[in-house]
């Protein structure tokens, strides 16, 4: 029964870090589009 425990929690810490790895892959490539957009616009704003 112990053995079946440990292979639970592994697989859990395996899921979880998965789950992590695609979400900050997703959160990343959102931040990418939608910052890409503000250096331009404020650097137009500064003045000469």
């Amino acid at each position: 029964m112990n053995d079946v425990s440990q292979l639970a929690t592994a697989m859990l810490a395996i899921a979880f870090t998965a789950m992590l790895l695609v979400t900050g892959q997703w959160f990343m490539e959102y931040r990418l589009q939608h910052e890409a957009e503000t250096p331009l616009a404020a650097m137009m704003t500064l003045p000469p």
